[in-house]
């Protein structure tokens, strides 16, 4: 009798545990598709100005900028922050140079416009600009020059 009484608890208590598990799985699986839902694939190409070219398509992301990205295909990236965002300075070790105070050399990004099949200066700052599944992005190094 003891026997069938212990056999009988440790059926009940295996149930339970069996159910509490399945309903951590049920809730853990339904987080990790929202999660999912979430992530985006991208293009980026970065372009070291002295026409080495490093693609990293379909890049996965976590719906973020430009700016997150490029932290995600390299650590290497030194920049610093602003009231108008962020800004790189150096990507790899390649830092930007100043050759004038109106010129030099330096880390641009564009957007590939698909409509006018065309890279696309946005005007914003990398941190700003919210990337959409499918969009391709440039780091660029190269000259600049302002005039007034």
């Amino acid at each position: 009798m003891f026997a069938a009484l212990g056999l009988a608890v440790w059926a009940l208590m295996a149930t339970l545990a069996a159910a509490y598990y399945h309903g951590q799985y049920v809730e853990t699986r339904g987080t990790f598709e929202e999660l999912k839902s979430l992530a985006i694939n991208v293009n980026l190409l970065l372009d070291y100005g002295n026409t080495t070219k490093n693609w990293h398509n379909q890049t996965v992301i976590a719906g973020s900028t430009v700016f997150e990205a490029l932290l995600v295909v390299t650590k290497k990236v030194e920049y610093k922050t602003s009231a108008y965002g962020v800004f790189v300075s150096a990507i790899d070790g390649v830092n930007n140079v100043a050759e004038t105070p109106m010129s030099g050399r330096a880390w641009l990004w564009y957007w590939w416009n698909a409509t006018s099949s065309k890279w696309t200066d946005l005007m914003k700052a990398s941190d700003a600009y919210i990337l959409k599944p499918g969009d391709s992005i440039a780091w660029r190094y190269e000259s600049y020059s302002y005039t007034f």
